[in-house]
């Protein structure tokens, strides 16, 4: 049988959820780093369309074990700073110890609360992947995000359609106009939709008014 990308992610979230709930989460977050997601996430292409400028100023917002986290200090270069920002301490443990290794300096890692990133400061813009549909409260919480956004910031988002057994059934996923409706209501626009990754929709927002 021909392994494809989209069965190569159903696979991936399977694995990860199986591990997840046995309460293994280091080996979690390491399945989440695994190289092969590249095929279907296509990392470096989201990056570009992410239009970042070396010297730019990112949140990871949900970075997990810190899989975009590279890509984005990468784009943002030696002048810029990636705050890996995440809830769960395993996975920014995770993230130290790659810093360490790959002789990294401009990312840092930030130990937020579920409803406060707590940055130390304004970004020119907020990215996350797969962590949409964990949050609670969604229209405050990103209400509440503007004040870590630069006048101009721009919040990105991708999240997997709520189709299938683990992002339907499980709640692994986020229809792209429910997230659209709750970003309006908490004062944002939709500035691009990008028809990029099969599995996923990716939508990127501004403050209204600007």
């Amino acid at each position: 049988m021909r392994i494809t990308a989209s069965l190569q992610s159903r696979i991936g979230l399977f694995l990860f959820s199986c591990l997840w709930l046995s309460g293994c989460a280091h080996l979690a977050y390491q399945h989440m780093n695994d190289p092969s997601r590249d095929a279907w996430q296509k990392p470096k292409d989201v990056v570009e369309r992410l239009g970042i400028t070396p010297g730019s100023r990112i949140a990871d917002l949900g970075a997990g074990g810190g899989y975009f986290t590279w890509h984005l200090a990468s784009a943002a270069g030696p002048q810029g700073r990636v705050y890996a920002v995440d809830i769960d301490e395993t996975g920014l443990k995770i993230i130290t110890k790659e810093m360490q290794m790959r002789h990294i300096t401009n990312v840092v890692p930030v130990h937020a609360e579920p409803t406060d990133a707590r940055l130390p400061e304004p970004v020119d813009l907020v990215f996350s992947c797969d962590t949409y549909h964990h949050m609670d409260d969604r229209v405050a919480y990103f209400k509440s995000l503007t004040r870590y956004l630069k006048p101009d910031g721009r919040v990105a988002i991708l999240d997997f359609h709520p189709h299938g057994f683990f992002s339907g059934l499980l709640g692994h996923g986020s229809a792209a106009e429910e997230v659209r409706r709750e970003m309006e209501s908490a004062g944002y626009r939709r500035t691009a939709d990008f028809d990029l990754i099969d599995r996923q929709h990716f939508q990127m927002f501004m403050r209204s008014g600007f």
